[in-house]
């Protein structure tokens, strides 16, 4: 049910309201980041990867993935959650991890940022 009321209450959001969230992430996200451990995980034979953040200063943000794609999607998924972005406001581009989670094979365990992608305007 709570899903459901958040789900009606981000459709009803006003533009205004959206942008004023969408300023808290940009902020936050250019600032300081967000810092995510990743890791492997295996369990009852599944293997999926797993991210948590370590520095987020409102709880912990975290999410799963069987790729690194798959991950790299909830994870963005996760933050917009976080940071209550109604949902036709949020823009997967909008959001970068450094060291990019696709460029590298992941280790035991890999620390990655996120940031907000910046772009450039003439």
């Amino acid at each position: 049910m709570n899903r459901l009321v958040h789900r009606i209450q981000s459709y009803l959001a006003t533009p205004s309201q959206a942008l004023e969230k969408l300023d808290v992430l940009g902020i936050e996200l250019s600032q300081r980041g967000i810092k995510f451990n990743v890791r492997s995980v295996e369990e009852d034979g599944e293997k999926y990867l797993y991210a948590e953040s370590v520095d987020y200063p409102r709880g912990y943000i975290s999410a799963t993935g069987t790729t690194k794609e798959d991950l790299e999607k909830e994870l963005k998924d996760a933050i917009f959650t976080a940071f209550e972005i109604p949902v036709r406001y949020c823009d997967p581009k909008r959001i970068t991890f450094n060291p990019p989670l696709n460029s590298s094979p992941l280790s035991a365990t890999q620390s990655l940022t996120a940031r907000e992608e910046r772009y450039v305007t003439a």
